[in-house]
């Protein structure tokens, strides 16, 4: 190679850098370590009930977020989340598309539209139903179960603060995204294309309102490929009320026909309420009730109820989190009753 090629060869090489690195978006990492104890108490020999093991728990979270702009002015987001797995746990990649709104395309990762709204009581730290207990609660979700896309309307052009956003997936199975120009085939009881919209907006000071619908179309559990069972739909509203440090909300919920049958409609009803208050910049304490009401077609079910009282201490990198949490009817069991305390180190980075 003599010598007039090896400096074109260097000119070009640098050119392509100084490229790569002018259309390179940034990447950051966060994450976290929680490490948590727990008791439970209650009326039922289950092994899934009892602490059979260790009580001490470890979870770590690790979240890579990339952003980036591209050359008509659309912003970029990527994120690939990972909870104690040796591969991505879930991804989803956003576009601000300024002016016409903004699209986000999930893997399944939930947490995004309707699935968003399952509890939106405030709390210290965690969802009653979530708090520790395996309370097998039934909650509303939408298609963010599912590898899913949801349209943001842009805020401009609505009152109020207002946010509506729009999913649909293809496939509401509860699967992820498939491999590189991979497809799913159409399972013969499960579910087929689905939709979700929510709505979200500050009326007056202070106070926020939500409201959101899902409707997941069922295949005929009697011939495989083919839609006609009864459609699963879900919806819920309520608001919550902002005083400063004072903070109370009410929630109102549905889901029906949780089993695809085209001849039974099941169905809960849900009512959860919580209040919060923050003693000060790092010390937080709430109250909330849950109780959701099982109808399984023209007969009766039982009726969950739970309710938690939770602590949550702010100590810079680090957050101190205790929960006590009590039901009766666990998982929709007559007379299962259950408590339980659990305390938490929160490490984040």
């Amino acid at each position: 190679m003599n010598k007039l090629t090896k400096v074109g060869l260097t000119a070009l090489a640098g050119s392509l850098a100084a490229v790569a690195g002018a259309n390179a978006g940034s990447l950051s990492v966060s994450g976290g370590s929680d490490i948590t104890w727990m008791s439970k108490t209650g009326n039922t020999t289950s092994s899934t009930d009892a602490i059979t093991g260790n009580p001490i728990g470890w979870k770590n979270n690790l979240t890579f977020t990339g952003s980036g702009e591209l050359d008509n002015g659309i912003s970029w987001t990527a994120n690939a989340y990972n909870s104690d797995a040796q591969a991505l746990t879930s991804s989803n990649i956003s576009f601000d598309l300024g002016g016409m709104g903004a699209l986000l395309v999930d893997n399944g990762a939930g947490g995004a539209g309707l699935d968003a709204l399952d509890d939106k009581m405030p709390t210290a730290w965690e969802e009653t139903h979530g708090a520790g207990l395996n309370s097998g609660a039934v909650t509303v979700s939408g298609v963010h179960g599912s590898a899913s896309f949801t349209y943001t309307l842009p805020s401009d052009a609505l009152p109020l603060g207002s946010k509506i956003r729009i999913g649909y997936t293809p496939k509401a199975d509860g699967g992820g995204l498939q491999a590189d120009m991979g497809t799913s085939g159409i399972s013969g009881n499960g579910s087929e294309d689905g939709w979700d919209i929510t709505l979200e907006m500050a009326p007056v000071d202070g106070l926020s309102v939500f409201a959101g619908y899902a409707n997941i179309d069922q295949a005929d559990p009697g011939t495989a490929g083919l839609e006609g069972g009864n459609s699963l739909e879900s919806g819920t509203y309520g608001a919550v009320f902002n005083a400063g440090s004072f903070e109370v909300g009410m929630q109102q919920a549905y889901i029906s026909n949780t089993d695809g049958s085209t001849t039974t409609i099941n169905y809960y009803d849900n009512v959860n309420w919580g209040v919060a208050f923050n003693v000060n910049d790092n010390l937080s304490i709430s109250y909330a009730e849950f109780e959701s009401e099982e109808v399984m077609g023209t007969t009766g079910g039982q009726t969950l109820d739970l309710d938690s009282l939770q602590i949550a201490y702010n100590m810079g990198g680090a957050t101190f989190k205790f929960a006590n949490t009590s039901g009766s009817d666990v998982k929709y069991s007559a007379g299962r009753e259950m408590d339980v305390n659990t305390i938490a180190l929160a490490l984040a980075f």
